[in-house]
């Protein structure tokens, strides 16, 4: 038993001599003494600590494994219950918030050949159609892209009243005195429909399309010193026009038509229209008239009417 037990003892000698010296060595490694890995013994003085440096961090090598791959870290998913979270008050308005529009506003004028010059102006009412009404006339109008219009109205009567029709139900109204309304003749033709009539006044035996051709296509302008002049308003969605003719009263020489070309949208059709004088700014009462078409298929071109011309008494004097 003796040579067992010192083999034993040599071995077990030996183990911990090798631990001891594994120790020391990864201690020293690390920026360790034997001192510091040591606690000192009781009794013995103690010399103030001097501050130890610590020696860099030992950089670590990743050994790689021919042929393996390293796996993907996988992460564990945890379903849980929606929570909605409760919402911030709006924040006030402030000063970037769309201005309301302007309220309608409605401003007349004089203007030449006893007409009345009349502004509109509608900012919410952009692109919308609009009617003015004035001694029977039901005048439509369309508004621009920023919600205005400005034209002349002939006026009906020396003191003129108007009134505008807005789509969103508004109605402006306005008084305008004219001068010099006993020295016009007017002939107004009033027609609805997708075929409506077209009121040509030609002037000192001019033909179709000639210089003294007044029309919605050559209406001249008010102030015109040629002769006559023509007011137009068209709703062409509505098929609703109004043509206003005016002329001085001195001039004889003109010969009043009214005209509709044949189409698949007149033909074998009764056109009808509303017309009306005013004679040395007198008006006379609305009159109908009936253009009747030829049947579809039997050729194209137009059907003239002669309308009654402005009496030669009244021109002379």
């Amino acid at each position: 038993m003796k040579p067992l037990h010192k083999i034993a003892l040599v071995c077990t000698t030996f183990i911990l001599a090798a631990a001891t010296g594994h120790v020391m060595q990864n201690s020293a490694r690390f920026g360790l003494t034997s001192d510091q890995v040591s606690p000192p013994m009781a009794g013995t003085p103690q010399s103030p600590a001097e501050p130890v440096a610590l020696a860099a961090e030992p950089e670590v090598h990743v050994a790689q494994v021919p042929g393996l791959t390293a796996p993907a870290p996988r992460l564990q998913v945890v379903e849980t219950d929606t929570v909605t979270l409760p919402q911030d008050d709006p924040a006030p308005a402030t000063g970037f918030a769309k201005p309301a529009c302007a309220a309608p506003t409605l401003s007349v004028a004089s203007a030449p050949s006893a007409s009345v010059q009349l502004t509109l102006e509608a900012p919410c009412l952009s692109g919308q159609w609009a009617t003015i009404r004035h001694e029977g006339l039901t005048l439509p109008i369309r508004l621009s892209t920023n919600g205005d219009w400005s034209g002349l109205v002939p006026a009906m009567a020396p003191e003129a009243r108007l009134s505008v029709a807005l789509p969103d139900g508004t109605q402006l109204n306005a008084v305008q005195a004219v001068t010099g309304l006993a020295n016009l003749n007017r002939y107004v033709l009033s027609a609805e429909g997708p075929a409506a009539l077209q009121l040509h006044g030609y002037e000192y035996g001019s033909g179709a399309g000639g210089e003294g051709d007044v029309s919605a296509a050559m209406p001249r302008t008010a102030d015109t010193p040629l002769g006559g002049w023509m007011a137009v308003f068209d709703d062409p969605e509505a098929g609703t026009q109004v043509q206003i003719y005016s002329a001085p009263a001195e001039m004889a020489d003109i010969r009043l038509q009214a005209e509709a070309e044949i189409t698949p949208q007149s033909c074998g059709k009764d056109l009808r229209a509303q017309a009306q004088r005013l004679l040395k700014g007198s008006a006379e009462a609305p009159a109908p008239i009936t253009l009747a078409m030829p049947d579809c298929g039997d050729g194209e071109g137009a059907v003239v009417m002669a309308l009654p011309d402005f009496p030669l008494n009244v021109a002379a004097n």
